[in-house]
This record gives C-alpha cells, structure tokens and sequence, in this order.
C-alpha cells in the first residue's frame, strides 16, 4: 500500500477549488496534476496550490502513470468522458455528484466502473456531514420509528444563478436531499410528482417543489430548492431537514448559524458544515468525504457509506421530477436498476 496518493484534479472552477483546499488538509494527498478547460485558470489553481503539471488534456492527465486517482469536478453534463478515460487508464476515480444528467450516460459510466479495477465513487457528501449522519444512526438504531414523511429545503443566493442555473435544480441541488430521503428510507421511490416556476428568465426554473412517494404505505417527501435569496442578506446557506417517524421528529437547521459577523458591510453567516475554510485549508464534510475515499484507495475498499448504484438511483428520481415537471403529470418509477 501506497504511504501517500497521488492524484489528478479534471475541473478547477469553484467547486474544484473548494477540493483542493480540502486536499490541503489530508497529509497522505498530494495533487499532482490538473486539467481545465480554461488554461489560464488551471495555470492559476497551479501556482496557488503549488501542483508541479497543467495538462492540456483530460487524455493527457489520465495517462499519467505516477497518477493513483481522477477527480473530476466538471459541468453536470460533463463527466461521461473525464470517468471512461479514467477508468481506461486503470485510475481510481471520485466523480461529483449527480452521477450524470440522463439514464444512457449514468449506465455507461458505471459499465465501465464494474470493468475497471480500482475504486469509483461518486460525490454526495451530505452522508458524510454529522447532523444529517446522526440522523441516519438515529433511524439505523430504530429510535425514529417508522419513518411517515420528511422535507427538505435546499435554498440559495441568486446571485449564483448565472453560474448554477446550466443544469435543472433537482439535478444540481435537491438530489443532495433525494439521496438522503433514499439512504433515510432504504426504500425505492415508486412515484413523484415535480412543480416549477420560471421568473427570472433562466434555462431552467429557479423555483423547484418536488413530491416524492415511497411506495403506497412508504413514507412521503418533499424536496424544495429556490435561487431567490437576496446576496445582501448574508446568508449563503439556507437549507434545513426535517424528518417525522412514529416515535420522534428530526428537525435539522443550518441557519440561523452559530457563528456570524456583524460587518460594517453586512450580516456574514459563514459555511460551518461544507467546506469552511480554517488555517488555509477546507475542513468540514469534504473534507472528510475526500479523506473516505482516499482511504478507500489505499486499503483498496470500495465505500461503506455510499454505492455508485446509490448514486444512480438518485439521478433516476431527479429526471423522473423534472418529466413530471415538464408533463403536469404524476411519473412512476418501474423497476429500479
């Protein structure tokens, strides 16, 4: 086994930034190289994060034989490619969620996952924040009961909304809470119903309200995502989780935080549970997500917490609300694989 992993980062945008902060804080991690479409960018992560090669390609970096691991940090409907070059050249590989954007693109990705040798995992990082986990350890040890309904609220700045807006919001944000719902049920959800509403004039509605049905006894979920947070209200993060079973309630809130800043400039509520940023470096759970798959890596393990076939199913019930959505109809999910 390895005594540290080396690894190459395909996607330095905003997200892929927030990684390599986390990288910093993993002793056995080293970012060897990177990749983006953007040269100039790549050129900037390099020098910030002193990463020795810029590739010019994603073939090039994928080929690299001192490289252990992929992470690809793209677009939504970006990661086909990056994940089959990777998985041919026998890489590891850690993809950000979702999956992918269609059914046809999340099945050949994981074709190739099951004809490669190393480690595959995908990137829903809320199983690896501790308030929700508590929650999971909670209904695991039977305390919750059986679980009756839960609901989600996974709300932004608008301000974002240029940058974020590419891809469908049950894509981009409610599968965070559609993951959760699947992992808190350990059931299939059998049908949904999606509502949206399109103010602002995006690809995409910014407004997302999605009903989800575990089967006809099963419990009922509702996922609520909006881009419409004022950027001057401080307040980065507006998400919240609540989950009814017949021998407790969960109620779970990131905001009001409990740390803030009162500046001249305005109210600041920093990110305490993602990826705060301490001692130049981002802890938080991605920083313990990437450290759970590095060390799937080197103990060469796939994941206890989290199955690519997870990963899918999430995606299924996202593309199913965005048809309903789309339709004005119920969509029932047949079969599950």
């Amino acid at each position: 086994m390895p005594a540290s992993l080396s690894l190459g980062l395909v996607g330095a945008g905003l997200f892929g930034e927030s990684h390599l902060q986390a990288f910093r804080a993993l002793r056995h991690v080293r970012v060897s190289a990177v990749f983006d479409t953007d040269p100039e960018r790549a050129r900037q992560r390099a020098a910030e994060f002193n990463i020795p090669r810029i590739c010019t390609s994603v073939e090039e970096l994928c080929s690299l034989p001192d490289i252990d691991a992929v992470d690809i940090v793209t677009p939504e409907d970006s990661h086909v490619e990056p994940a089959l070059l990777a998985f041919a050249n026998g890489k590891h590989v850690f993809l950000e969620k979702p999956l992918a954007t269609s059914v046809e693109d999340c099945r050949r990705i994981l074709g190739a996952a099951r004809q490669a040798k190393g480690q595959f995992m995908v990137g829903h990082l809320l199983r690896f924040e501790t308030k929700y986990a508590m929650i999971r350890d909670e209904i695991a040890a039977g305390r919750m009961g059986s679980i009756v309904s839960m609901h989600a609220r996974r709300n932004r700045p608008k301000s974002l909304l240029p940058r974020y807006g590419r891809t469908h919001p049950a894509l981009e944000n409610s599968i965070h809470d559609i993951d959760l719902m699947l992992w808190y049920a350990n059931r299939p959800v059998t049908r949904v119903r999606g509502y949206g509403r399109q103010m602002l004039g995006p690809s995409h509605s910014e407004t997302f309200w999605g009903v989800l049905e575990f089967g006809d006894d099963g419990p009922l979920g509702i996922v609520e995502t909006i881009w419409l947070t004022p950027p001057a209200a401080g307040i980065p993060l507006d998400d919240a989780f609540s989950l009814t079973g017949t021998r407790a309630i969960a109620r779970l809130q990131l905001h009001p935080t409990a740390l803030s800043f009162w500046r001249e400039t305005g109210y600041d509520a920093p990110d305490l549970a993602y990826d705060p940023r301490v001692n130049n470096s981002a802890l938080g759970c991605l920083r313990d997500e990437l450290a759970h798959f590095c060390d799937c890596v080197l103990d060469n393990k796939p994941s206890s917490v989290l199955n690519p076939l997870d990963a899918f199913r999430a995606v299924r019930v996202a593309l199913a609300l965005i048809e309903s959505e789309r339709t004005g109809n119920d969509v029932v999910i047949e079969g599950w694989e």
